[in-house]
């Protein structure tokens, strides 16, 4: 559909006025989908899972129009995937290096099952600090997510690697 709408365009709008359009659409919902995160008390896999294939098919669509930067619709994209799929770390140390965006220092191999998944947050956090803002990985927190238990001290865990 917002390929059609493209080619209706096309004739009357420039290409360059059209990535304009289009791709406010990519900026919108990455918008919508960060701080959407803020306003949410809980979510399950499948909510995570729905959210990430939500995002492929805008992508998709978004791609297939000429007049599109599809590589920044992507990174856009991307990154709210990667944020989405915070909230499912996985609890068991042992499938943390399975990830390929976490690489956890041997140390925290050991990690007890509970920790696990503030570990693996603070480890993504520390190499890649500039990908989210501070409030946007205190919002991870706060969502209940089945299966995780989150320590009371997290928050200010994840503060004090920002902080670093």
């Amino acid at each position: 559909m917002i390929t059609r709408r493209d080619e209706e365009m096309a004739p009357f709008v420039a290409g360059v006025k059209r990535n304009y359009i289009f791709g406010g659409i990519c900026s919108i919902a990455a918008n919508a989908s960060m701080k959407a995160l803020a306003d949410m008390k809980s979510i399950n896999l499948f909510g995570v899972q729905q959210i990430c294939r939500n995002s492929i098919a805008l992508e998709q669509a978004l791609a297939a129009i000429p007049s599109i930067d599809s590589e920044t619709v992507q990174q856009r994209l991307d990154c709210i995937r990667t944020y989405y799929e915070l909230l499912n770390m996985p609890f068991e140390a042992s499938y943390l290096n399975s990830y390929s965006f976490i690489s956890l220092p041997s140390c925290h191999h050991q990690i007890s099952p509970f920790n696990s998944c503030l570990q693996a947050l603070l480890a993504f956090i520390t190499e890649h600090e500039n990908l989210f803002t501070a409030t946007e990985y205190t919002n991870l927190l706060k969502v209940q997510v089945p299966g995780r238990e989150i320590p009371a001290d997290a928050r200010e865990r994840v503060s004090e690697v920002l902080s670093r």
